[in-house]
């Protein structure tokens, strides 16, 4: 799997998160501050995200779907991770914040980082 090939639909694109609370019971996020990092990685800027942060600790298996203006899109299944500082932090920090950005909860700068690792790509038309 190679996901830059799918980055002109990945990148700063609106994202749905899936995770599952404790209860079993699902949670849906919504995130637009993504980019692809590797052939199997995303990372998202984490601003909010708190009940989908507690999920992953206990649960890490998430899905994501995105989609363009024709409803063309993907469903990725992976393994999240969510990161305070280093590289991954940075990288949020240089990137989604590097001119100032406030986002519309007023964040100057990440709450964090989450890196899926993508296990499984279904392309949806």
């Amino acid at each position: 799997m190679n996901l830059f090939e799918y980055k002109d639909l990945i990148n700063d694109k609106p994202m749905h998160i899936a995770t599952v609370r404790r209860d079993n019971n699902p949670n849906l996020s919504v995130a637009s501050d993504v980019r692809v990092i590797d052939n199997d990685k995303i990372i998202i800027s984490v601003n909010e995200m708190i009940n989908t942060q507690n999920n992953i600790e206990n649960n890490p298996n998430v899905v994501l779907t995105v989609f363009d203006k024709d409803w063309n899109g993907l469903r990725m299944f992976g393994k999240a991770k969510f990161y305070f500082d280093g590289k991954y932090y940075d990288f949020c920090q240089n990137t989604f914040f590097a001119n100032n950005e406030t986002t519309p909860f007023g964040a100057t700068k990440p709450k964090g980082a989450m890196v899926i690792e993508i296990t499984k790509v279904e392309e949806f038309k």
